[in-house]
């Protein structure tokens, strides 16, 4: 067998695995960057393809140039996406969501091929068609076992960076319990039903569709939604996402029924200029980040670390800073000579609380843990009713609102549409009584007060490994907290 030495590993070609590549590489670290497919289709998923303000600096952190990539008209194939709409059309309901700071939708492939790009550019090298099919570790994580081009190759490392991707194979091939931690291990695999299962196609119009400058959502029967995101006002992603909390839809399927009842794809053809690669699946975390990212020797990063939104599933962002931040704390362990737990916690400090993304996103969570315990047709009915200012906040397009003044809002708004909607017969289809719907709004406001609890608590996530246990102790708190005021018992705890 092939022996190799580097400093980092990086498992991953996507958005968080190049990130990290690059930003260690450009420290001087020796990096490797395996990616399981050829070259040819590196760094491409299944994706809604929406992505915001790629050309802002504030929004993306170096060393890969996201201006000069969105500079590329293959990659930003649509930059006039200002707003967000929600549809329910057996309710007969359009709300639209203005962007505070717009939105643009990119060709994935196009985008991702950049990224590998500017990665190698940085100093990563690069393997594909290289498969990991073991993790090597003794007191700590060493390396891989993989299989390159049919022959076996190993990689041995001072730290792996995982950004294999939502559900990672990794996480399950490492036994966390058999590394030198500073007391209990800090890193928990997340449950399979902390996921989405989501399929898109990208469809051509003969004719413009007249939301072409939105990214449009519409409700599913289960818990997830059917979106619909132009690239061009004839070429669109369409596509459907669950989370995988309850039994499996049949995708595809599910996705054409909805797609041959619409009048203007009615002559759409699905586009041929992807080849097989227009058809995709993906599985997506819609949970929390993990509460610690690391162990001994192994940082986590992208969907590996769940830094997607935990209602919409979006997270080219969370992705991009999370691989940063893995790639910045490898470097600097390694630079140190203390590649353990405590050596690798800046990856933590950082998105927790220096950088901030991380505490939004896992309270947010909040949000799906409450819509989780809702039945889906009530869940509809109060949608309908909420105002759009609280549904910008929930799915991530506005900034922080005030807890108070956004109790007030849900309960005033809330009111006043339920007076227009109820007298027009909206819910009737729902068969949603006044009771129901009260309680579900009602929980809600409740959420929305443990959205800021959580917030609080996040923001001060530990600065060290030394103080995480009574942090932890703490947030549990809150989650239990939490479940009893939206009266779940414990078979219905999501964590």
């Amino acid at each position: 067998m092939v022996r190799n030495q580097y400093g980092v590993v990086v498992v991953g070609g996507g958005v968080a695995g190049c990130f990290a590549a690059a930003t260690a590489a450009a420290e001087g670290i020796d990096v490797v960057q395996l990616e399981r497919k050829p070259r040819e289709e590196g760094g491409f998923i299944a994706c809604g393809d929406a992505m915001k303000s790629p050309r802002n600096p504030k929004n993306y952190p170096g060393p890969i140039d996201m201006d000069a990539i969105a500079g590329d008209e293959s990659v930003l194939v649509d930059n006039n996406i200002d707003q967000i709409e929600f549809w329910d059309e057996e309710l007969g309901v359009r709300k639209v969501l203005p962007y505070e700071t717009g939105s643009n939708v990119i060709d994935r492939y196009e985008f991702g091929q950049r990224l590998l790009e500017q990665a190698a550019d940085r100093g990563a090298e690069q393997h594909y068609d290289t498969v990991v099919n073991e993790v090597i570790q003794t007191d700590r994580v060493t390396g891989v076992d993989a299989i390159r081009n049919g022959d076996p190759v190993s990689y041995e490392c001072d730290v792996l960076i995982d950004a294999a991707g939502a559900q990672s194979i990794l996480q399950d091939m490492i036994d966390f319990e058999g590394l030198d931690t500073s007391g209990d291990p800090t890193f928990e695999v997340p449950h399979y039903t902390h996921f989405g299962s989501a399929y898109r196609e990208i469809i051509e119009t003969e004719k413009p569709v007249e939301y072409h400058n939105a990214i449009v959502g519409k409700p599913l029967e289960r818990m997830g939604y059917i979106w619909y995101f132009p690239r061009t006002p004839t070429e669109i992603n369409v596509g459907l996402g669950f989370q995988m909390n309850t039994e499996p839809i049949p995708l595809a399927d599910r996705l054409r029924r909805d797609i041959e009842n619409r009048p203007e794809y009615q002559d759409a053809t699905v586009s041929d200029r992807f080849e097989r690669k227009n058809k995709l699946g993906a599985a997506i975390a819609l949970r929390r980040p993990l509460d610690s990212m690391v162990a001994p020797g192994y940082l986590a990063a992208g969907g590996a670390a769940g830094t997607t939104h935990p209602i919409t599933g979006k997270g080219i962002r969370g992705a991009a800073y999370s691989g940063y931040s893995a790639g910045r704390a490898a470097a600097q362990a390694i630079e140190d000579g203390d590649v353990s737990e405590s050596g690798l916690w800046e990856h933590n400090r950082f998105l927790y609380r220096e950088h901030g993304e991380a505490a939004k996103l896992a309270s947010w969570d909040a949000y799906n843990v409450a819509a989780s315990s809702i039945e889906v047709n009530v869940l509809r009915a109060v949608t309908a009713l909420l105002p759009e200012r609280e549904l910008r906040e929930i799915v991530g397009t506005s900034t922080k609102v005030d807890s108070l003044k956004s109790k007030a809002l849900v309960g005033t708004g809330v009111l006043k549409n339920f007076v227009s909607e109820y007298r027009r017969g909206s819910f009737d289809a729902l068969d949603v009584g006044t009771g129901e719907l009260y309680e579900a709004v009602r929980s809600v406001r409740t959420t929305r007060t443990y959205v800021s609890a959580y917030e609080n608590q996040y923001e001060a996530y530990p600065e060290e490994r030394s103080t995480f246990e009574d942090w932890l102790s703490e947030r549990d708190r809150i989650d239990r907290e939490f479940y009893d005021a939206l009266d779940l018992s414990p078979g219905d705890y999501k964590y």
